[in-house]
């Protein structure tokens, strides 16, 4: 986790700050997810959900909506800290800033193709091409 106003070569299409390596192996990964009433919200958390639930030896989730507790608990227990924003609304990222907390690393579901639509619009294939970016962040 970078104190606030510290910057990062971060941008919302996940590209990772060199941090997921520790003594050779990927680092623990909280998945902070912005949780929305779009489709892309949603899309956060079922991604995010699959995956702590796939592998729950590397990665947790936590709605943005809940607070950062879980983000606290996290950076306690040395893992990094994935800001899973839906659009551009930000809502993950700004509750991370509010807290004073800044992400190692973001991804945006608009910016992977996906566009935020009604929130209805829940595709499984739109769920596993979150998951590849997040894997890849």
């Amino acid at each position: 986790m970078k104190p606030s106003g510290t910057e990062s070569s971060d941008s919302l299409s996940g590209r990772s700050d060199g941090t997921e390596k520790t003594s050779g192996k990927r680092k623990n990964m909280l998945i902070f997810a912005c949780s929305g009433l779009s489709n892309t919200g949603k899309l956060t958390m079922q991604a995010a959900s699959a995956l702590a639930f796939r592998r729950p030896d590397l990665y947790r989730a936590a709605a943005a909506h809940k607070g950062v507790d879980a983000v606290e608990d996290a950076i306690s227990d040395d893992f990094r800290i994935l800001a899973l924003d839906g659009c551009t609304d930000c809502c993950a990222t700004k509750k991370l800033e509010e807290a004073g907390m800044k992400a190692d690393a973001y991804l945006m579901v608009t910016e992977l193709g996906i566009e935020k639509t009604r929130p209805s619009d829940l595709k499984l294939e739109y769920v596993d091409k979150i998951i590849r970016a997040i894997e890849e962040a």
